[in-house]
């Protein structure tokens, strides 16, 4: 076939597949799918109290959400643990998340689960291994039953645990000036903001925690 005749009028066919694919392409580039909007109130420094004063953090409302609606905001990622002191008392049930993200903010955190004095006994009673701690506490390992029945207990409380430091000019941007301002008996300041339920605890040796827990 000539030259000539293998046009299509006048335009060689792949000049039309080049100009096709050019238009297809700025298709694909200006016609893109919406990108879910980020819902702001779970961002550390939106935290806040209801009308019925419940205190709504990262994502959840503290003594109403279950550690297993949690595992849907931050991962299934998480360790159930029970602690308890040296001599077996003042014993707790936490969840550990070690890797989450709230927003684009990278952190660990740290809930405790509301578990009645007389359930942690019994579950103590029972727990798989009991081991020494470095604060001279005790780490009790739990049952597989126990642990699936832990995934049902609301949260009392929250610690968020940046992986990167925030600094005081970074503090006052999010956060504003805090209502006051402490030393406790271990040493670390302590910045509480009331509106956040909010406290906020420096170690000069780790990373900022930020507590959130209704009092």
């Amino acid at each position: 076939m000539s030259g000539a005749k293998a046009k299509i009028g006048g335009v060689r066919p792949s000049i039309i597949v080049t100009v096709g694919s050019l238009i297809l392409l700025a298709v694909f580039v200006l016609v893109q799918p919406e990108r879910e909007s980020m819902d702001q109130s779970i961002l550390p420094w939106n935290a806040h109290f209801d009308g019925q004063g419940n205190l709504h953090a990262l994502g959840i409302t503290l003594k109403q959400t279950t550690l297993r609606e949690a595992m849907d905001i931050y991962g299934k990622d998480v360790e159930i643990r029970m602690f308890t002191d040296k001599d077996g008392g003042h014993k707790k049930a936490e969840a550990y998340f070690p890797a989450m993200y709230i927003g684009s903010i990278k952190a660990a955190a740290a809930v405790n689960l509301q578990v009645s004095a007389e359930e942690l006994e019994t579950v103590y009673k029972r727990g798989a291994k009991i081991s020494p701690i470095t604060s001279g506490g005790r780490e009790v390992k739990l049952s597989s039953d126990d642990n699936l029945n832990f995934l049902d207990k609301k949260i009392e409380s929250i610690t968020l645990i940046p992986r990167k430091n925030l600094d005081e000019r970074a503090i006052k941007m999010r956060f504003g000036e805090p209502d006051k301002k402490a030393f406790d008996e271990d040493g670390l300041e302590r910045l509480f903001f009331n509106k956040l339920g909010l406290e906020m605890i420096f170690d000069p040796n780790g990373p900022e925690a930020l507590q959130y827990i209704v009092h």
